[in-house]
């Protein structure tokens, strides 16, 4: 050929070759030489690509030998046209309505009042007796479930502006932050949607948290409220007490009862709501050591809604579980998912669901056909109920092993999301048995995915790169921490104007356009979909008095720490671990704590 390199398989010569794939120059008056390929290993095609990245690396350099190492690209004009648009041909068809989560909640309560917008079976007394300030049972023959309590869409839009109301007058508007201690129960929907129709930033917090985090988290948000139940207002700090506001106590009860029903006009706001202003604030693991709060608006909850309504079929007969515990971002999806396409929201007690009760139980109770769950909980389900339509595994990588049993007589789709780009950012197709690799699929609606190397240049398709994603769905920042925010949200060179999200994941494109996730560019971890930034779980061993130097690791499922013991100390791993306890919640706490000498 014209460029003096030929492409041909590895055969039995001399030069025969143990590698994949191995380039040999020969001196010349014109440089030649071959690169050759094993079949075995790779295919000509893959072969052919990589020659074709070098020529244009060496001409580059032909035409300017100055030229900076990070201004070589690899890709040529096809390259380019997938990388950069094909792959990203992602413009919604049906564009996003640019309005707030409240009037979008609004708009579904005109079209479905009196379908049943949430469902709640609890497993605790104290909880059945919260939610019978809402719910009422519904008749006997259509209830599968003794204690199973329902609310319509007209009823929980009515109850939510009550409370929405008390909260102005309160001077709760655009940009206030509220803090919500998050339990498990329907009066918590309803104070979260409150928060919303209010104008203000709902910032979720378990109030099952260690003291030590939890107070960190509040100071830290610095909410103007704490709406909380009577049962759980005394986990909070004496500084906050002041601002709490138990929904159920019995003069807040007779307050909000007064306050006019039903949805919020702008006029009775502080301030106009806008889809830019903040939706929430979550809390996630910190690499430094402290938990950091991401700041959502409502222009991704929008975006994330209808394209989760369209790729799950997620229709007005649906009922979605709401699995994830309400103090992280994915019960946001649920709630969304759920109330803006007229479905039904579930609800039911941590002892009714996965790992507490067996997956195929928990479902069939409820009566779900649609289900997000974390593919490590689905690898240990024996069955599942005909009745599930959809189900949706995310939170951490999907084994093919899982999607070939769960794919099959239902649709199963692999979503991907950081925090930071409002809970989901790609989706795969429904899968189908014996595809192999399990794909995360292409960017969801309106939203741009870039595998890119440390120049921040596009890789080609089968190379490893760093996934940055770009689009409405990604947060503002970090809350108060404005130099971490610039260093992970960083402009964006191929949207005119725009910002993306280092997400810190390894990934590449398949020469088909989908996505793999290859794991982690850093040390954070993934445990049983919990993200873990091990400098956070490190700290809180350190903590310790004994412990000279701490380290954590994943060993399949389960988190180990190992700890060096400080001079002359006398220590034991199972109080260094009860002293992390303290300062973590249950699923950042290692299994088992190792010390070493």
């Amino acid at each position: 050929p014209a460029s003096g390199l030929a492409l041909r398989p590895d055969g039995k010569s001399q030069d025969a070759s143990h590698y994949s794939l191995a380039l040999i120059m020969a001196p010349g008056d014109r440089l030649a030489g071959e690169v050759v390929y094993r079949p075995d290993l790779c295919t000509r095609d893959w072969a052919g690509q990589n020659m074709a990245c070098l020529l244009r690396v060496l001409e580059q350099l032909a035409a300017d030998a100055t030229m900076p190492v990070g201004r070589i690209g690899v890709l040529g004009a096809s390259g380019w046209a997938g990388a950069l648009r094909e792959w990203n041909d992602t413009d919604s068809a049906a564009p996003v309505t640019a309005a707030p989560l409240p009037e979008l909640f609004a708009q579904q309560v005109r079209v479905t009042p009196d379908a049943a917008a949430l469902s709640s079976i609890p497993d605790e007394p104290d909880l059945a007796r919260a939610d019978e300030q809402y719910l009422s049972p519904p008749d006997e023959q259509a209830r599968s479930h003794p204690d199973e309590r329902t609310m319509t869409y007209h009823e929980l839009q009515d109850a939510a502006g009550r409370l929405a109301r008390q909260l102005i007058a309160a001077g709760v508007g655009p940009e206030t932050r509220v803090a919500l201690l998050a339990e498990r129960t329907a009066p918590t929907v309803v104070a979260l949607l409150a928060v919303s129709m209010a104008g203000g930033v709902f910032v979720p917090v378990d109030p099952a948290y260690p003291r030590q985090r939890l107070e960190f988290m509040l100071r830290d948000a610095d909410p103007a409220l704490v709406l909380c139940s009577t049962a759980v207002r005394g986990v909070l700090p004496d500084e906050f007490a002041d601002r709490a506001l138990a929904w159920d106590e019995p003069a807040v009860a007779a307050a909000v009862a007064a306050r006019a029903p039903g949805a919020i006009a702008d006029a009775e706001r502080r301030a106009p709501l806008r889809p830019e202003h903040a939706a929430y604030v979550v809390y996630t693991s910190g690499s430094t050591g402290l938990p950091k709060g991401v700041v959502v608006s409502h222009v991704g909850l929008a975006n994330l809604a209808q394209a989760q309504i369209e790729r799950f079929a997620v229709h007005p007969d649906a009922r979605v579980l709401q699995f994830a515990s309400l103090s992280f971002d994915a019960a946001v999806s649920e709630l969304c998912m759920a109330l803006l396409s007229g479905a039904t929201l579930v609800m039911a007690g941590a002892a009714q669901l996965p790992p507490q009760t067996p997956v195929a139980d928990a479902l069939e109770r409820t009566r779900t056909t649609h289900v997000t769950l974390p593919p490590s909980l689905l690898a240990v389900a024996e069955s599942l109920p005909d009745t599930v339509q959809t189900v949706t595994v995310a939170g951490e990588a999907c084994p093919p092993a899982v999607a070939d049993r769960w794919s099959s007589g239902r649709r199963l789709v692999n979503a991907y999301g950081p925090t930071e780009t409002t809970v989901c950012a790609t989706m795969s197709v429904p899968l189908t048995p014996g595809a192999g690799t399990v794909p995360i699929g292409r960017p969801m609606a309106n939203t741009r995915a870039f595998v890119l190397d440390g120049f921040l240049l596009p890789v080609p398709a089968g190379v490893t790169g760093e996934l940055y994603l770009a689009g409405p769905g990604l947060a503002r920042g970090y809350a108060g921490r404005p130099g971490l925010t610039a260093e992970r949200f960083v402009a964006c060179p191929y949207v005119e104007g725009g910002r993306m999200y280092r997400s810190g994941d390894r990934a590449q494109w398949t020469a088909d356009g989908q996505l793999l996730f290859l794991g982690r560019a850093d040390a954070q971890l993934k445990i049983r979909g919990f993200r873990i930034e091990p400098g956070e779980v490190e700290s809180a061993l350190a903590a310790h008095p004994g412990v000279a130097q701490a380290l954590v690791a994943a060993n399949g499922e389960r988190l180990v720490g190992y700890v060096v013991r400080a001079a002359d100390a006398e220590l034991d791993g199972a109080a260094v671990r009860e002293s992390a306890a303290a300062r973590l919640p249950e699923h950042m706490i290692p299994a088992v704590v190792v010390v070493l000498d």
